[in-house]
């Protein structure tokens, strides 16, 4: 069993003995798995034996879950093609290895962890009546002052794990909201490439989860060059989801307001939210902490991250001197 107490999951690479699963979410997320994913009752079982099968013959992979909560994860995201569920696996693995200060011991009790939760950085607004979860983001409300890009990508990461508890995510995929009103210059200078590459291969292809749009409102012109950059590090498929708005009314808009916190012109008081949001933290804290005792050879997959090179400093170059003259201007 894993080392963390109160977790209903082995960390080895044999089968859990908690291993039998049954489907028990509204029949919608039963219709979507099927039509989307190519999920029934056979083809769940038979693509998770043979993904269990996989990992214990692993060469590289030393420790994994598998029990069915966790590697549904990877089948769901590649819709049930178990090769590419295993790659997905291999890739998450290897990215948590490599680059630990980013995506190890994330603890919600942690201070900066805590004061980004406190100060509404993010809200979890439930689902929408096509069963896609809602998220919501203040981008101004990081505290650049106290917190750079480790601590952001930390949070982020964070939210990622907790989120993907819940199999509604895994089926549904999710909408994201981006406010980013009052935001300022240095919200965006503290940002360097290699900071935005490990955090961009992390969002659109290290993990397994289904982003459906991505809105974002307010977005000022100043953080053009680097937003730019950003996204040259994203998946095609992810920038093609991403809507971008004038005003945040106008994004509100495309919402249900029942589902949208009270300062965007929704219904949901903000501090009932984040109480909500808190529980379910503090309820899967050993879940996800647990996660950091999973194991894969890093040095095998080293290559996947070092392919950039001495063109992320020239990049990061253009960048410094873009602020600098937006600075100055």
């Amino acid at each position: 069993m894993s080392s963390t107490k109160g977790v209903p999951f082995s960390i080895d690479k044999r089968p859990s003995s908690y291993d039998e699963y049954e489907f028990t979410l509204p029949e919608l997320y039963r219709k979507i798995a099927k039509e989307e994913l190519r999920e029934d009752d056979d083809i769940r079982e038979q693509s998770l034996t043979q993904m269990r099968e996989w990992i214990a013959k692993h060469p590289y992979i030393r420790k994994c879950r598998t029990d069915a909560s966790f590697l549904l994860r990877f089948l769901r995201f590649r819709k049930f093609s178990v090769p590419t569920a295993c790659e997905a696996l291999e890739r998450y693995l290897a990215m948590r290895e490599t680059f630990p200060d980013w995506f190890k011991n994330l603890d919600y009790t942690e201070s900066a962890m805590r004061e980004m939760l406190e100060d509404d950085v993010f809200a979890h607004l439930d689902q929408d009546e096509d069963g896609r979860m809602v998220i919501y983001f203040r981008f101004a409300r990081f505290n650049v002052e106290k917190f750079g890009p480790l601590q952001e990508g930390r949070f982020a990461a964070l939210l990622i794990e907790t989120l993907l508890e819940w199999e509604e995510l895994q089926i549904g995929g999710f909408r994201v909201l981006v406010d980013y009103t009052d935001s300022v210059l240095k919200h965006y200078g503290i940002w360097g490439v290699t900071d935005m590459k490990i955090f961009m291969e992390a969002i659109s292809r290290s993990y397994p989860i289904r982003i459906r749009e991505i809105h974002s409102a307010k977005f000022p012109k100043f953080a053009l060059p680097i937003v730019n950059v950003l996204l040259s590090f994203a998946s095609p498929k992810l920038k093609q989801r991403i809507i971008c708005h004038t005003t945040v009314k106008e994004m509100a808009s495309r919402f249900d307001a029942s589902q949208l916190p009270t300062e965007c012109g929704g219904k949901c008081d903000p501090l009932q939210l984040r109480k909500k949001f808190l529980k379910h933290l503090e309820e899967r804290r050993e879940f996800i902490l647990a996660l950091d005792d999973m194991s894969i050879d890093k040095e095998h997959y080293s290559s996947m991250w070092n392919q950039a090179g001495s063109q992320n400093s020239e990049i990061d170059s253009g960048i410094t001197g873009s602020f600098r003259k937006l600075a100055v201007d």
